[in-house]
Parts: C-alpha cells; structure tokens; sequence
C-alpha cells in the first residue's frame, strides 16, 4: 500500500462542509478532506504498523494524511529520531494531542520527550512537550504518582507562555495530574497555591486559576477520595 493509494480510499469519505468548519476549532483546513476522527480510525486498521506507509503518508500535505500516520505507525520500532522529525513537523493542535496521546506515549523513550521538546521556542512544539505530561498521566497507569512530580519543573518554568495552545496544554497538564490520585491533588493545589496565586486569592496566570477551579471541584475531590479508600481496602491482608 502506497500513500496515494490509501488517500484514495478515504475520498469518498470526504466532506468539503466539514472541512470547511475545521477553522472554527483552529485547526488548518487548506488541505484538509474532512474526514471524522472515527471515519480515519476505521479507514487506517487494516494497515496498523506499516512504518513505511506511516512516513510515506506524513511527508504528504493532507491533513488526514498527517493524523493517520500518528495511528499507523509502530512504537515499538518508533526511534527518537523518527520521533523528532513528526514533531518539527506538528502545526496544529489536533495533530499535536493525536500523536502524543496514541503513538508518542507508547515509545520507550516517552518520559524524555516533555523534557527535549517542553523548551521548544515554537507554539505546537512546545505544546507537544506539554502534552506529553498529560499522555503520561493517563496512561502509564502503573508509573508511581510520586514519580510524576519529575515534570513541575516544566510546568513552573513555561506556565508563563500565554499562547493559547500553550497555555490550554498547562492547564491539561496540571487538571490531569490533579485528577489522577487524591495524593497527586493535593500536591497540585498546594502547587498551585504557593506558586502563581497571591494573597488576595488571585491568580498570576490563566492556567493556573483555569486549572485550580476544576481541580478543587468537591465532585472530584469525592471521587479521588473513594478511589483512594477502595485501594487500601485492596492493600489489606484478607
């Protein structure tokens, strides 16, 4: 299967209509078809781990054609090289979010990247640091929370970027984090707190009063901690 032959079949799912409202979202639509993301999910199963297709399909202008390379491609053979050239490539948000949470954060060099692309001058590829915070937060359910502090740093030292993409991912990350364990919570209120609210209970910086407000949400808190009691009753000796 070549590139071209695969953006063949996904034409007669296009939509010029849908296409069209893509810039509602701010996301590029020049080139876009206009497919839905279960539309390109279903179309790119037959072809799951062709690594040569993935990069074949990356190096074309089409939109979908980017995005399906992100679900195609092989983490498991994925290089940090390989890796690097997706990212210089990212351009928008959708792209961004698409390939951290699903290729990216199935890599064995996936703790790596917030702290390689995180200083990224450029607006998507510093949110694609970002977002690597929030992909491993969801899903490397097994890594110990304590181990997720590693990435305050980052938080700390870029949360005054107020570029929309950038900003949003902060605010993801630190919501994400905070939603993850009652234990993780706690430490990203008091983050948060001691960090970038004064004393008259304002914040410094949008992500930090964007995150704070859910975060702080008693329905969550309730949550985290029913999930917490429900595990130590699974850690007690029957």
């Amino acid at each position: 299967m070549k590139a071209h032959q695969f953006i063949e079949l996904l034409m007669p799912l296009a939509d010029p209509d849908f296409a069209e409202g893509l810039k509602r979202f701010g996301i590029p639509n020049k080139q876009a078809l206009g497919l839905r993301m279960p539309q390109l999910r279903e179309a790119v199963k037959p072809f799951k781990k062709n690594k040569a297709l993935a990069q074949e399909l990356y190096q074309m202008p089409i939109h979908e054609a980017k995005l399906a390379a992100g679900m195609i491609d092989d983490p498991k053979e994925l290089s940090l090289p390989d890796a690097e050239i997706y990212w210089q490539g990212f351009y928008s948000w959708d792209l961004v979010d698409q390939f951290c949470n699903g290729l990216l954060v199935q890599t064995s060099f996936a703790h790596s990247l917030p702290f390689l692309w995180t200083p990224a001058l450029e607006e998507y590829q510093r949110r694609a640091g970002i977002v690597m915070i929030v992909a491993i937060a969801l899903h490397h359910k097994k890594m110990p929370d304590r181990e997720i502090a590693q990435f305050y740093p980052l938080l700390k030292e870029y949360i005054f970027d107020e570029r929309n993409f950038v900003r949003k991912a902060i605010s993801w990350a630190l919501r994400t984090i905070g939603k993850r364990s009652l234990f993780l919570n706690t430490e990203i209120q008091n983050l948060i707190k001691e960090e970038w609210m004064d004393s008259e209970g304002k914040f410094k910086f949008w992500a930090a009063g964007d995150a704070y407000r859910e975060i702080s949400q008693e329905k969550y808190l309730r949550r985290l901690r029913s999930k917490a009691l429900k595990q130590r009753a699974s850690n007690i000796p029957s």
